[in-house]
């Protein structure tokens, strides 16, 4: 294993399509994504698409991470072109487990109510650990319709620390009634087959859909088939099928996906992945089978910001926030015309507060002694600034 630089910061993206149509170079600009990093540990991402000879303004999301790079909350905003503004959309916010890179103690997802001016909860997760930091319990809810449902799903492992069983159960006023589980197989502690059981009426499991992995002596995955189950037949009809392969590196170099529908007919799409240095892509190749050959459906580059590709700069500006009074024990008010998202972040670049701010004013008394950096999401521009807190 070789080590990593992440000298690159990735600036933008840019996806184009209409290959083939005169000349093998023609092609029509599609999709754009621009990076910008106005703080440690905080990104936004802004999502735009081609029309009229313009690009147009779809979405912009704003992802704050710890120390770590773990992900604590992702702020999306959809753009309104009526008003010519961001308005909120949706929201995740995720809480990691302990000092883990992937685990989960819990997530929150919202969806932004017009009606009401407020976040709404969609789902959640709850999950409860052993002191070997595996999964023991996971509680999920989500709003359906104005209803509220909650489920559960119990791991067991075996004596080689697999997770070879997962039973799941729906909790209904407050009873708990099995719906079904997940049957795991593994070889050198790797997944090789997963067989989901649903139950009747009377309680007895059937089939519903299965996934098996084969892969490379490298340990990476060079197979993965899905499956659902055909009760007329009896028997499993695959539904997809991905192969994958890589480069030296161990980079992934090619996917091949190929579905399947129930009379048997076949789409397939292959994706060829190119590197600019390290992990960090130059380049996405997507093509499609036309029947006899693969054909280029669209090419997606990257551009990063030390130079080493084409560079492109972001629309966005950060721009100075001006806090009164500055220092401050309790309230604060901030120079601007808009109802702004704020988020505080401590001296270590932790965040400690998001929240809107109506009128433009925070209420800073809960918050410890110390310097603190603030910033503030209008519409169209970041501000950002620096407070101390008495």
């Amino acid at each position: 294993v070789r080590p990593r630089s992440n000298t690159l910061q990735l600036d933008s993206t840019k996806t184009f399509y209409g290959y083939g149509l005169t000349a093998p170079s023609d092609s029509t600009p599609l999709f754009r994504t621009i990076y910008q990093y106005p703080q440690p540990n905080v990104k936004v991402e802004s999502e735009f698409q081609y029309e009229n000879d313009a690009w147009l303004t779809l979405s912009r999301a704003t992802t704050h991470s710890d120390a770590q790079g773990r992900v604590l909350e992702v702020f999306g905003e959809a753009f309104d072109p009526v008003a010519e503004a961001f308005v909120p959309d949706s929201r995740l916010e995720a809480f990691p487990h302990g000092s883990s890179p992937t685990l989960l103690d819990s997530f929150f997802v919202y969806q932004w109510d017009t009606d009401i001016s407020d976040w709404r909860l969609l789902l959640f997760s709850k999950n409860h650990f052993d002191d070997q930091g595996r999964l023991l319990e996971s509680v999920s809810s989500f709003d359906y319709f104005g209803t509220l449902l909650i489920f559960k799903d119990r791991h067991t492992y075996d004596a080689n620390g697999d997770n070879t069983l997962i039973e799941s159960v729906a909790v209904i006023d407050g009873m708990e009634f099995p719906s079904g589980h997940r049957e795991l197989t593994y070889e050198n502690n790797r997944p090789t087959q997963v067989v989901a059981y649903v139950l009747d009426d009377t309680g007895q499991a059937f089939p519903q859909d299965r996934i098996t992995y084969d892969y490379w002596p490298s340990g990476q995955e060079k197979q993965v088939n899905t499956y659902l189950w055909d009760v007329e037949k009896s028997d499993w009809a695959q539904t997809q099928g991905d192969a994958y392969t890589y480069d030296n590196a161990q980079r992934l170099r090619t996917k091949e996906t190929t579905r399947y529908d129930e009379d048997g007919l076949e789409e397939r799409e292959l994706t060829f992945f190119a590197y600019v240095e390290d992990d960090n892509l130059a380049l996405e190749e997507r093509y499609f089978w036309d029947g006899s050959d693969y054909q280029l459906s669209d090419r997606k580059f990257y551009y990063y910001s030390d130079g080493t590709l084409s560079t492109e700069k972001p629309a966005q500006y950060v721009l100075p926030l001006v806090i009164s009074p500055n220092p401050t024990v309790g309230e604060v008010r901030l120079n601007l015309d808009a109802v702004v998202w704020v988020r505080i972040y401590d001296i270590s670049g932790q965040l400690v507060s998001s929240e809107q701010a109506p009128g433009n004013a925070l209420d800073l008394a809960g918050l410890p002694s110390g310097l603190y950096l603030v910033t503030a999401l209008t519409a169209d521009t970041l501000y950002s600034g620096r407070l101390v807190k008495e």
